[in-house]
């Protein structure tokens, strides 16, 4: 099967190795090796059921190319490759829709922050994408999952999983859902500002965990996975770019005394991100950067723990409680910041006040 798909890309060339690459939700992702060519290649099949569009977020994909690839840029984006004909997207016989990008050679992903310039390098990239996207008109962008980080949106799918309770588990989970509701209110309100435009959409990457950063040596090398890239705001990406950077374990650790915000890689990220963006922050940006990472980390919270309710079936699982785990983790990543937020408001206005902007 992937014989013929690559052949599609490629069709005078022989495929030496196709095997499976990365550890994603979504898409299954394949690394490609051809004869003869020093050159590797990422082949995806994407999921059409959480991508409903997935020529919209091909499109997106070349117009970004458009901006991001331009000559001396310092962080690259992979490269989208056309079939033989032309197109940017290969429908199979069974309706299997399928992508090919360039491989960033000599790169590498990380899941955990151990080194404080490792967030730093993240900060810089993620903050590089949304400086370069600036000049970029967001109401000309898909959506390519509709409201994605929509907070009421997100709150209306775990209510409904609530009230429904489809695989049966709601029982045992009482206290992960009052901690959730208490958090709410407050959280709520970015959306209210959002809506009265007071804080600016933006053209934004929309799922920058740390491993959509990839590294060269001790550099950041290229941000990738832009599947979600659209409309949004800052906070997206700082957010949930530090519910990755920042916490001390892995998104599904079932040790939860080994989850905690580090604040050593807060900062670090925040320099790097800050360093980059406050050329372009409006005021009421500034005000709230802080809650960025607790709406992102919430987010992601409720998203598992609805899926858990729903009986699986968004997020791939390795065992019957992997949803819960996960949203646990986000409570105690939560917890943690919880205890830091005085300094992690300090560390912001520094950020942004203090530091040279990146050229």
């Amino acid at each position: 099967m992937l014989q013929e798909i690559v052949k599609i890309f490629f069709p005078y060339n022989i495929l030496s190795e196709a095997k499976p690459f990365g550890n994603g939700h979504i898409n299954n992702t394949y690394k490609v090796d051809l004869q003869g060519s020093e050159n590797s290649y990422i082949l995806q099949r994407i999921n059409t059921d959480v991508f409903k569009d997935p020529l919209g977020i091909a499109e997106t994909h070349a117009r970004l190319e458009q901006t991001l690839s331009r000559e001396k840029q310092p962080i690259a984006i992979a490269k989208l490759i056309l079939t033989a004909e032309g197109r940017k997207l290969h429908i199979d016989g069974e309706g299997g829709v399928w992508r090919m990008t360039s491989f960033v050679e000599n790169s590498y992903s990380i899941d955990v922050v151990t080194e404080p310039w490792q967030a730093k390098e993240a900060g810089n990239a993620f903050g590089w994408f949304a400086r370069t996207c600036s000049t970029l008109d967001a109401n000309t962008f898909k959506e390519s999952i509709k409201d994605f980080h929509r907070l009421s949106f997100r709150l209306g799918q775990l209510n409904d999983a609530i009230k429904n309770n489809l695989a049966g588990r709601l029982e045992s989970i009482g206290e992960v859902i009052d901690f959730y509701k208490s958090r709410e209110k407050e959280l709520s309100n970015i959306e209210k500002l959002v809506d009265e435009d007071r804080i600016p959409l933006r053209v934004v990457h929309n799922d920058t965990k740390i491993n959509n950063v990839l590294f060269r040596e001790k550099k950041a090398a290229a941000v990738i996975d832009l599947d979600t890239t659209g409309p949004g705001i800052l906070y997206y990406d700082y957010g949930d770019a530090l519910r990755t950077s920042a916490c001390t374990a892995e998104e599904d650790e079932k040790d939860l005394s080994k989850v905690n915000f580090n604040m050593e890689s807060f900062e670090a990220f925040t320099k790097g991100y800050m360093g980059q963006v406050k050329t372009i922050l409006s005021d009421d940006e500034e005000e709230l950067f802080f809650q960025a990472p607790f709406l992102m980390t919430y987010i992601m919270g409720i998203r598992f723990l609805a899926d858990y309710l729903n009986g699986d079936t968004y997020y791939k699982t390795a065992y019957a409680d992997h949803n819960l785990t996960r949203s646990l983790v986000q409570k105690k990543l939560i917890e943690s910041m919880e205890g830091h937020k005085e300094s992690m408001k300090e560390i912001i206005r520094d950020a942004i006040n203090a530091l040279p902007v990146y050229p």
